[in-house]
């Protein structure tokens, strides 16, 4: 007798739709992921110059404010320790006190940290608008953020945003 040796067939998947599931998938996830705008300071920087000359201001110490923070992140206002806690309501009173004469100069030592030095920057925002919006109920009898963009403007330059940033202290921060 003659054994007929049978063939054995492995089992197989069948994988022809993979490649359009992935693409499926791929096509799922690029279309319901958000993505968030980055989020940051609006700062103008000044247009580029071949030769970038530098005007002199005189600024009278009563209207100018100067914030530097040192290498162990403590705030210092007009060259005095300040709690960044009070930032926002001495920043107010300044804004206020100076109108659109003020000026607030900005200076950190490249060994403060970026989160104390945006800390500082969201409070100094903070002042602005809360100037503007007070500024603006006392004008127009509604918040800042509900005016037309010409009541908007007027209040923007009863008290524009004035700070001076100084640079030239070294390296990034880290």
């Amino acid at each position: 007798m003659m054994f007929s040796r049978q063939r054995h067939k492995v089992p197989v998947l069948n994988t022809t739709s993979t490649a359009d599931i992935s693409f499926m998938l791929l096509i799922f996830f690029l279309v319901t992921t958000s993505m968030d705008a980055d989020k940051g300071l609006s700062r103008q920087l000044p247009p580029y110059k071949e030769q970038q000359q530098q005007e002199e201001t005189n600024v009278s110490k009563d209207k100018l404010m100067t914030l530097r923070l040192t290498p162990d992140n403590a705030l210092l206002l007009n060259e005095k320790p300040f709690p960044i806690g009070g930032l926002r309501g001495e920043a107010e009173r300044f804004i206020l006190r100076g109108g659109k004469e003020h000026l607030i100069s900005v200076s950190m030592d490249p060994e403060s940290r970026y989160g104390m030095y945006f800390r500082m920057q969201n409070e100094l925002v903070a002042a602005y608008r809360e100037v503007r919006d007070q500024a603006a109920r006392k004008r127009f009898g509604r918040a800042y953020a509900n005016c037309s963009p010409t009541e908007k403007d007027r209040i923007r330059t009863l008290y524009p945003q004035r700070i001076a940033e100084v640079y030239d202290q070294g390296g990034p921060a880290r």
